[in-house]
């Protein structure tokens, strides 16, 4: 029995390689291996993480193809997997047909314009961001904007400059959501909670204040605030879980109160129903002297936030 190649071991590989290093087709039709896509193996055992999946896609597709749509934003470090089938999503100048039902080839008229992110070829930030905006709802695609920029990866100057010199398919979506990155979110969540503050029609909130008592002494910074009417909103998402994070937020808040301010907490199970997130807001900002508008939100922009867009 011919012994696997080490540099086959830990990656999925093509029918072509296998050949070349001595492996017959039959040897690969054995328990030794399985089939990934046709004509792309893997050393049966290996773990097929999300690197694995793309590099054997990438084998299977057309020479020029390069990793985009959700796919690349999921491999920059965002998974926003919410209304999505499941399908690798690449993209290739070339007109060759891929038969895979995993895979889903996008075929461009014009360049791509890709970086080598990991050892796997992505199309650019600017690129990727007007992809998605063919998938993605509004919310998403705005989750997805200040994600991008706060990781550094792009700028919204950058964003705006493609998207008014591309005529591309999502890039009026593109700019429609440019229209509402603001200052930067440090999560999705909290890009999903001020989007749907501004949607719902209450005040503008202060993003990511740094609060001080009246000697100047720094007590928080707050993910969203009404400094006038002293009212804090913060988002306590999973990256809170650990207990000694959570004593340090419970001490924060309650010092915060104890001078004067009022904090609501949301958590991810708050967000099933975004209107109740929406009175609760309305409620507190009255109780401290808001006397606007009831909070209101459409059907269509409640559809956004649906459950498992995020």
């Amino acid at each position: 029995m011919l012994p696997v190649p080490p540099e086959l071991r830990h990656r999925p590989f093509s029918l072509a390689e296998a050949q070349a290093r001595g492996l017959t087709r039959r040897a690969l039709g054995g328990a030794r291996f399985v089939r990934v896509f046709r004509g792309v193996y893997a050393l049966a055992g290996l773990t097929m993480g999300l690197r694995e999946w793309l590099l054997a896609a990438l084998l299977a597709a057309p020479s020029d193809a390069a990793v985009s749509h959700r796919t690349a934003l999921a491999w920059y470090g965002l998974d926003l997997s919410g209304g999505s089938d499941g399908r690798l999503h690449l993209s290739t100048r070339q007109n060759a047909v891929c038969r895979e039902p995993r895979i889903r080839i996008h075929r461009r008229l014009h360049s791509i314009s890709t970086r080598d992110v990991r050892g796997v070829p992505v199309t650019s930030p600017e690129r990727t961001f007007v992809d998605c905006a063919t998938q993605f709802t509004l919310v998403q695609l705005v989750a997805a904007a200040d994600w991008l920029i706060h990781q550094r990866l792009t700028t919204r100057d950058r964003l705006a400059t493609y998207c008014e010199t591309r005529h591309l398919d999502g890039v009026a979506a593109a700019r429609r959501a440019l229209d509402h990155v603001g200052p930067e979110s440090r999560s999705p969540m909290e890009s999903f909670v001020r989007m749907l503050l501004a949607l719902g029609g209450l005040p503008v909130p202060v993003c990511n204040l740094d609060v001080h008592d009246e000697r100047g002494i720094f007590l928080a910074c707050t993910d969203f605030a009404w400094p006038h009417l002293r009212v804090a909103v913060e988002y306590d998402g999973r990256w809170h879980e650990g207990q000694r994070q959570r004593v340090r937020d419970r001490d924060r808040r309650e010092y915060l109160e104890s001078q004067g301010w009022s904090v609501i907490v949301l958590v991810d199970r708050d967000l099933r129903v975004p209107v109740d997130i929406l009175r609760r807001i309305d409620r507190r900002l009255r109780d401290h002297g808001h006397t606007g508008p009831a909070p209101r939100l459409t059907f269509d922009d409640a559809a956004l936030f649906a459950p498992g867009a995020f």
